[in-house]
């Protein structure tokens, strides 16, 4: 059985080991420094920070997924001065085991980080994502993100957005679509 939650300092540990095994098997480039001190320093930036978040999908008691929320810090030089910063958010560390794809579980993930960004007063979603992420750019256009900007790089990045209101239609939609499949 599916469980989401948000989690918590005794809890990022192990999200944190399932975060970077799951990350290393899906990337074909050595993980950033940044990317690894997330994963390995999970509670002191993800969970403690104001406006941050972390959720864990679990089966049967299992690390199946994460999604992780901070605010947007205009970091990107591609995107720079975008985004009204205190309203924007960056979705990242959406990743799931890839044996449970295509089982609801990214959808279920985003579910709960749409209910922790209305809380939080973010308006505007921001997310970027690799072309060789299996499932990934299809994943995120199909919860209503749209493309802003492609890097012609070795990580051949794609930034996106989306109002959080519409994404949340979206979803709901998807969700209500499913249901009665």
């Amino acid at each position: 059985m599916l469980y989401i939650k948000e989690l918590q300092e005794e809890d990022t540990k192990e999200a944190g080991r399932f975060l970077l095994a799951t990350m290393e098997e899906a990337f074909p480039h050595p993980l950033s420094e940044t990317a690894r001190l997330d994963a390995l320093y999970m509670n002191e930036r993800l969970v403690q920070p104001q406006r941050t978040a972390v959720f864990g999908a679990y089966i049967d008691g299992e690390a199946a997924g994460t999604i992780a929320v901070r605010p947007y810090d205009d970091r990107i030089a591609s995107i720079e001065g975008r985004y009204e910063l205190k309203e924007t958010c960056e979705i990242i560390k959406c990743y799931v085991d890839p044996a449970m794809r295509k089982k609801g579980i990214g959808t279920a993930l985003l579910r709960e980080l749409l209910h922790f960004c209305r809380q939080n007063d973010y308006h505007m979603l921001y997310l970027h994502t690799q072309l060789f992420l299996e499932g990934g750019l299809s994943f995120w256009k199909k919860q209503g993100f749209s493309v802003v900007a492609e890097e012609n790089d070795e990580w051949e990045t794609v930034h996106m957005e989306g109002k959080l209101a519409t994404i949340e239609q979206v979803v709901q939609k998807t969700e209500t679509n499913a249901a009665g499949n």
